[in-house]
């Protein structure tokens, strides 16, 4: 049957282009507040990064005024730079008039950048394009006084229930998805037993990375075993269906890395299958989770813990990655680790592309109490569980070995993270109702 959910028209609600324009202006004004910390880390770190910053202005006083006043005291001038970036996120964070400031601000700042010299007008231009009328959207909303934006007005929407006298459908799908798990399971068992087993699986990488992608070969037959053991017949509880979710995401991410980050070997076309496969399996139930999500009794203590967990760690691993990347764009020394050939690191490509946006999206749900949030918050976790589980078993199998233990930048946070993603992924899991919204429809 199908059922119309009706909304109603609230006086004083933020028209949708309104409100979209001000969810823009904060992450914008997020994003300054992060390249203003990036830049004081940078000066402080070496005030002469900065150096050559202006050598390719077309005019010739804008690179003579900075090689002599900038930088003659290039830490002042840079940390009052990062203290002006900061100062615009803060005005179009607060919102009201001061965000008209921050707009104007921020505007002026991308016009100014371009005098820096014709390399600057690919950031510069494409930003002034969505910037500009941005701003000019989210203008006639800023006239009052700063307040928080209320959320749009939920449209009418149309759902159409699964018929409960066909069952065909529901056992068509349950048997499409078994055999799809059984076919994925293999390969990742056959992929990483090539990688514990062939001599040279992975010829080219150091050491340190070959003992890390055994123990993740390890640690992925093991989700391989879970995977099988959460579609068998008779299993179809929300926790079960999330947390196949999650691990599918563990070696979508996982197995983009393989293909994109290792010499290609004999088992190539396994790592594409397995993409391929986890990465359909993932979208299908997200969609699922985004039009009928799960009830969840969590507290709302749980889900506002949860959701700065998420939106923090993805500021805190972007803002390690950048502190990489951003000085090697500024003429500083390559990044460490690269990829295979000097190319990127799969890692970096992913994470900031991806992975890091998605987690702080899900971060945000949650803050703004979407029902969504939470099913996609369990998964968003599982995933991170099970991918610092991988992670840190190559440390621990170094030392099983006596080989040497390498720890990146991200050891701390990642063990930290390790251990309240566990937490938070068990507390999840236990709120949702015992049976999928699939079940809910067809009993």
């Amino acid at each position: 049957m199908t059922t119309t959910l009706q909304s109603r028209t609230i006086p004083g609600t933020v028209p949708r282009a309104s409100a979209r324009a001000s969810g823009l202006r904060r992450f914008v004004g997020g994003f300054y507040l992060v390249m203003g910390g990036i830049n004081a880390g940078i000066v402080a770190a070496d005030p002469e990064t900065y150096r050559t910053f202006a050598d390719g202005s077309f005019w010739p006083f804008v690179a003579d005024t900075w090689r002599s006043v900038v930088m003659a005291h290039p830490t002042a001038w840079i940390l009052a730079l990062a203290a002006g970036e900061v100062a615009l996120g803060i005005l179009l964070l607060r919102g009201g008039p001061a965000a008209k400031v921050g707009w104007v601000g921020v505007i002026a700042f991308h016009v100014l950048l371009m005098a820096f010299g014709f390399g600057f007008w690919l950031w510069s231009v494409p930003a002034l394009l969505l910037l500009v009328p941005v701003a000019r959207a989210d203008w006639p909303a800023l006239s009052g006084p700063a307040t928080a934006t209320s959320p749009p007005a939920t449209p009418p929407v149309t759902r159409t229930r699964p018929n409960p006298s066909a069952p065909a459908v529901r056992t068509s799908s349950t048997i499409t998805t078994r055999v799809a798990t059984w076919v994925l399971a293999t390969a990742v068992v056959g992929a990483s037993l090539y990688g514990l087993l062939a001599e040279t699986p992975y010829r080219s990488l150091p050491e340190a990375t070959v003992v890390s992608a055994r123990a993740q070969d390890a640690c992925s037959i093991a989700v391989a075993a879970l995977l099988i053991l959460l579609v068998r017949p008779g299993v179809h509880s929300t926790a079960a269906h999330l947390a196949r979710l999650g691990l599918l995401a563990y070696l979508l991410y996982s197995y983009l890395i393989y293909v994109t980050g290792v010499p290609m070997n004999r088992v190539f076309l396994l790592y594409v299958l397995i993409v391929s496969l986890s990465g359909a399996g993932l979208l299908g139930g997200l969609r699922g989770l985004l039009d009928d999500p799960p009830s969840t009794t969590a507290s709302p203590r749980l889900i506002r813990t949860t959701g700065w967990v998420l939106v923090v760690t993805a500021v805190l691993f972007a803002g390690l990655w950048l502190s990489t990347l951003v000085p090697y764009a500024l003429g500083g020394s390559p990044p460490e680790p690269e990829g295979v050939g000097g190319t990127p690191y799969p890692v970096f490509v992913l994470d900031l592309a991806v992975v890091l946006p998605a987690i702080a999206a899900v971060g945000v749900l949650l803050l703004r109490r979407r029902p969504e949030g939470g099913p996609l918050a369990a998964v968003a976790l599982l995933k991170i569980l099970t991918l610092f589980t991988a992670l840190w078993a190559g440390p621990v199998l170094a030392l099983a070995t006596d080989a040497d233990v390498h720890l990146g930048p991200d050891a701390v946070p990642s063990l930290l993270l390790l251990a309240a993603s566990a937490w938070l992924t068990s507390v999840w899991l236990r709120s949702f109702s015992p049976v999928t919204p699939h079940e809910r429809s067809t009993s």
